[in-house]
């Protein structure tokens, strides 16, 4: 799993662009410290997706197969990653 977007444009709102050979990914997971239930899943659209306004610093993303409302990323929906990023 890679990503194509430069590093100085991976912002709070961006749209991130990642790469996978995986298959199934419905949507994208932004794991660090500060979000309820461990994850923060949006939408993967036409290999991007966008970067929620509720993260800054480094963080892991992962592609997984759902997005549940719980924000628990469990090892049953990951199907690619993490990739580790930095939002400013």
């Amino acid at each position: 799993m890679t990503s194509t977007t430069p590093a100085a444009e991976i912002v709070a709102d961006a749209q991130l662009a990642v790469a996978s050979e995986a298959q199934g990914a419905t949507h994208c997971a932004f794991v660090n410290g500060g979000v309820p239930g461990g994850a923060a899943f949006v939408p993967l659209t036409g290999g991007t997706c966008q970067v929620p306004q509720i993260l800054k610093g480094d963080v892991y993303v992962f592609l997984a197969s759902a997005g549940p409302a719980t924000g628990v990323l469990s090892d049953d929906i990951t199907v690619a990653g993490p990739m580790v990023v930095q939002i400013s």
